[in-house]
């Protein structure tokens, strides 16, 4: 008994080892999933981080600068001073000479810089910064919502190969029941051997489109996994959907919540104000630039040069340069970006619009999903009495094989067809999730 303890928790232990990899992936596990590994937001939120950065080097440039310098030089020759005795009155000897520093020079500098005027120019490159750090939050938000459909759109897509494959295991257990009960005819010389291979070649056909089937799954979980940047692949769980309800959403509700939710509304936006802010850039330049500098100096030789010696003494300044002509460059730079804002005043103009339709356009297709599910489920119910019918008079003698094998294969069709209207409002619903902008919560 012990034996068999031990061994129990070992093959307990083995299957929790290999458990992850197998189990079904439910539809919140995969959003979360790929929010987290997905490697297209990854490489966004990257990417919105080198712009957090670039705020932030932005925002030291108008910080005072300390910078140290240190220098050394050696020169073959030195500087002479040759002193005019001659013209001074005094007694011709000899010419004196004296000797300014030496070969060797040094310089030893701390120094602190600090901008005082630049015409707006450094607090406009700050919002700029920023601006772009949102656009960056803009896009990821973006990436995300789209991500999220991808991930709606491959669940969807399997429980409709999964609904189908219920509804194939289901015809062929019908099928497999007349080609019993036509080979007992066929052996009675009730029927024709006609009818057995009629019988035989829908039940071959239907094992195709199993096949066909199985394969589409084995793609969409290994499309899934990819999505999901998973390290193995986990087969996607069964879903039950629901009938569509009743009550739905005003359009007009929906398309508010659009034009309050839509990330790309927002980006386009923020490049509108970037290209102000470029505006403003570029007509800062048409201002001077004012700078203070304080360097504190160590050197040998230092302001006395005859004495070469090393000597400590402060600098102090101002600077102002000002670029007053560069061929037009400046002004040209400033008609660029009035140029770049009216272009993003049409694309968002024409964002609007696409977003209007979007919201429409899916509401349409939800509404018409909702209405093929009811006449579906109608039909799904004249088919499958239509097939007990002409099951019973196929054993009365009254109908053919051919009658009850087409009965069968337009119930099953019926049931495709709603199984496939009943995807296509789910599809619909998260286009609507996707065209307002909610998706990705």
């Amino acid at each position: 008994m012990k034996r068999y303890n031990i061994g129990t928790m070992i093959m307990l232990l083995v299957l929790a080892g290999m458990s992850p990899a197998q189990t079904p992936l439910a539809l919140d596990e995969a959003l979360r999933l790929a929010r987290q590994n997905n490697l297209q937001l990854q490489k966004q939120q990257q990417k919105q981080r080198i712009a957090e950065l670039e705020v932030a080097i932005k925002r030291g440039q108008r910080l005072p600068a300390l910078d140290f310098s240190a220098t050394t030089s050696y020169t073959d020759e030195v500087a002479r001073l040759d002193i005019p005795v001659d013209q001074l009155g005094l007694p011709l000897q000899s010419q004196p000479r004296i000797e300014l520093g030496g070969h060797d020079r040094t310089d030893i500098a701390i120094g602190v810089r600090q901008p005082i005027f630049t015409g707006a120019r450094l607090s406009t490159q700050v919002e700029l910064a920023q601006t772009a750090s949102e656009s960056e939050q803009t896009r990821l938000e973006v990436l995300q919502q789209q991500t999220a459909y991808q991930v709606y759109l491959l669940f969807y897509q399997a429980q409709s190969l999964k609904k189908e494959r219920k509804i194939q295991e289901a015809s062929l257990s019908r099928l497999s029941v007349q080609l019993q009960q036509t080979r007992h005819l066929f052996n009675a010389a009730q029927a024709m051997a006609y009818d057995t291979l009629q019988v035989y070649n829908q039940t071959l056909q239907l094992k195709i489109q199993m096949e066909q089937n199985q394969r589409d799954q084995r793609l969409t979980d290994l499309q899934t996994a990819r999505l999901l940047n998973l390290p193995s692949v986990r087969p996607i769980a069964d879903m039950d959907l629901a009938k569509p309800p009743a009550f739905r959403a005003p359009l007009d509700s929906l398309k508010q919540k659009a034009l309050a939710s839509r990330s790309e509304l927002s980006g386009v936006r923020l490049g509108q104000l970037s290209a102000k802010l470029s505006r403003k850039l570029a007509q800062s330049t048409f201002f001077p630039e004012i700078g203070a500098e304080a360097k504190y100096h160590y050197g040998k030789p230092g302001l006395n040069q005859v004495a070469n010696q090393w000597m400590g003494y402060a600098t102090v300044g101002v600077n102002l340069q000002w670029n007053l002509w560069r061929g037009n460059q400046d002004r040209h730079r400033v008609e660029a970006a009035e140029v770049e804002y009216h272009r993003l005043t049409l694309e968002e103009r024409e964002l609007l619009r696409s977003i209007d339709y979007e919201v429409e356009r899916s509401w349409e297709n939800a509404k018409f999903a909702a209405e093929q599910i009811e006449l579906a489920e109608r039909l799904v119910v004249q088919q499958q009495e239509r097939y007990r019918i002409a099951d019973v008079q196929q054993r009365e003698g009254v109908a053919t094989t051919n009658d009850l094998i087409v009965a069968e294969s337009d119930l099953t069709q019926a049931e495709v067809q709603l199984q496939r209207a009943l995807i296509q409002y789910y599809v619909a619903e998260s286009e609507i999730l996707l065209a307002t902008g909610v998706i990705g919560e």
